[in-house]
Formats: structure tokens, sequence, C-alpha cells
């Protein structure tokens, strides 16, 4: 019942609009879409030959008596087919004209495609609303969330969860049961949310290790460092140089000190925690470090405090994993590399 009395109507609204406002209400879209591209096609069509005749007459009338005296002496029927000629072109210059044949070929097509591929197409001008309306919130959201690379945190075996991997934006395919590889395993996204959402990396998504026997389904190759190569691709070159000056302008405002290290037991999934005053573009995670005769895994990474914005935690790394690209650490680093 709704498909026939609500829904040619809503039809005409963007997805995301009719569906918040049909609700519940069981409504078939595609014959819906149908039904209000035929009525959108009648509509405007007949309003078209309706405007077309109207057009005529009332540019026929106006023009008449003026016509007919500039073509006196023209042989034949020059002064009809001079009021002709203006009244036709004065027709299809009308913006009325353009936008009644514009809904009437929309009518047309979204009809169209209801019947053969069965979509449920909305009118173009509202859904330039609704993608306005989203790219404006989008660029909101990026001015108030800066792009920054993902923190990713093993569990512990204590969590329900594998992975914890937190982003500044929003993962659309990480939906259940789609499986991530990440370090040569694989992992399977079956949930998001949790304690690891910050203002700076507000999305969460909880991953763990699939059953042995289960197939993966839709594997993606992850990178923490996948959002911030995604945002340079997609910025425009000048504001891609803005943002490096800008980047490079805050590290030189900020103090040149020693790293700060802080210790711990390895409950917490960390053994040492670096601050420092700068960043370290080759700790990559899984990267092996190696600090006072000691070889370190870098697990995840976390902002710091204003002084020593770039944290890193790094656990002990097992016997039994190979090291992956060995770095030789000290905390006096950025004194020694970066001191002028």
């Amino acid at each position: 019942m709704w498909t026939y009395l609500l829904g040619p109507f809503l039809a005409l609204l963007p997805r995301e609009w009719r569906e918040g406002l049909a609700g519940e209400r069981s409504v078939n879209w595609p014959r819906a879409a149908f039904l209000s591209g035929i009525a959108e096609l009648v509509i405007f069509l007949s309003s078209l030959i309706g405007w077309y005749f109207r057009t005529i007459h009332a540019v026929a009338a106006a023009q008449y008596e003026a016509t007919l005296q500039a073509t006196q002496g023209v042989p034949g029927h020059g002064a009809g087919m001079a009021i002709g000629a203006v009244a036709l072109f004065t027709f299809l210059s009308h913006p009325v004209t353009w936008v009644l044949a514009y809904f009437s070929v929309e009518g047309l097509a979204r009809s169209v495609a209801a019947a053969v591929t069965d979509e449920a197409p909305g009118t173009l001008p509202l859904v330039l609303v609704d993608r306005a309306i989203a790219a404006a919130g989008r660029r909101a959201y990026e001015a108030r969330v800066p792009v920054v690379h993902d923190v990713v945190v093993r569990g512990d075996g204590k969590e329900a969860w594998d992975l914890m991997v937190s982003s500044c934006r929003p993962k659309p395919t990480w939906r259940y049961p789609t499986t991530i590889e990440y370090e040569n395993e694989f992992f399977q996204v079956f949930g998001s949310g949790g304690a690891g959402a910050t203002p700076a990396r507000p999305h969460v998504y909880l991953l763990r290790r699939p059953p042995p026997n289960e197939a993966y389904r839709g594997v993606e190759k992850y990178s923490p460092m996948d959002v911030v190569e995604s945002a340079k691709g997609s910025r425009f070159f000048l504001a891609d140089i803005l943002e490096r000056k800008r980047e490079e302008m805050r590290l030189r405002s900020l103090p040149l000190v020693a790293d700060e290290i802080t210790r711990a037991d390895g409950a917490g999934g960390w053994h040492i925690k670096v601050n420092s005053c700068r960043p370290k573009p080759e700790w990559t995670p899984g990267r092996t470090i190696r600090f006072q005769d000691q070889l370190y895994r870098l697990e995840s990474t976390f902002e710091g405090s204003h002084t020593r914005p770039f944290g890193f935690r790094l656990r002990l790394q097992l016997p039994t994993e190979a090291a992956r690209g060995m770095l030789d650490y000290s905390s006096d680093e950025p004194l020694r590399l970066h001191k002028k």
C-alpha cells in the first residue's frame, strides 16, 4: 500500500532522505520510482505542450502589428514567417522551456531506470542538494579532525579482539566479514567502537583472527599510513604544499629536546614508550628498534604531550621473531639529527 500512496512522492528524494522518512514502512522503491517517473513525465510534458501554445499565441499577438509593418513589401507570406520564427525562438530560449523539458526527460529516464535496472534514482536537483550538504559536512569534519596515521593496538589475549585500529577517517568497507591483511597476518572485522576512540581518531574498528577453517572474504591489504597517503592523493597540490609548510613551521616552533623514555612491564602490550619532539618517519609498525642492546618492535603510535607530540609504543621482540629493518636508536637522537 505504501508503495503506491507514499512511495511515488518519497522516491523523488535521495536514498537517505526517503528511507529516513519511510521509517519501518515497507516500500518497493523501484516500483515507486517507476510510478514517480511516469507521473513526472506526464505532468511536465503536458506542461511543456501547454507552455508552447501559450508562448506562441502570446508572441504572435504582441508582434503581429510590428512585424506586419516591418515586412511590408516582402513577397509571399513574409509577415507570418517572421512571426513564427520570433515565437519559436522565444519559446526555445525561455528558461521555463528548459526547466519543463529537463524534468520531462528526467521523468522518462527515472522510469526506464526503475523498470530495467531495479534502481530508484531520485530527482537530480535534490540529489545535488544532498551531495552539497554532505560535502560541506565532510569539509567541516576534515577541518576539525586533521588527517593523521592510524593507531594499531594488538590485543593481549584478554580482550575479545586481536587488533584494534583507531583512525581519523571512517572505513566504509570495513564490515563483517571483510578480511584485513596486516603485517602478513589476516584479521576479520567484527565490530566498531570501543575505548580507543579519541578526538583525533574517533573511528575505532575491532578485528580478530578468523577461525582456522573459515575462508577469507574480500581481503584488503592495510597499512596505518593508508589514510595519509589517500589524503595526499586527493588533495590539490597547492593545499599539499601549504600543509607541508605549516607542519615545518610547527616543528621549528617546538623546542629541540631529548626523547622521553617510559618503561613498563609489558602488561599493556608495550615495554618502552618513547615521546619525541620530532617525527620518526622510518619507525613504521613492526619495525625492529635496537635500544640499549635490546631489540624492540614498534607496536603503535599515539599523540604525545605539547613539547613531545610524537609518541611510540615498543615491545620487546620475541626470540622467534625475525628482525625487520633494524634501526639503532638512542634518546638523544633528535639532538644529534636535527640540531643545526
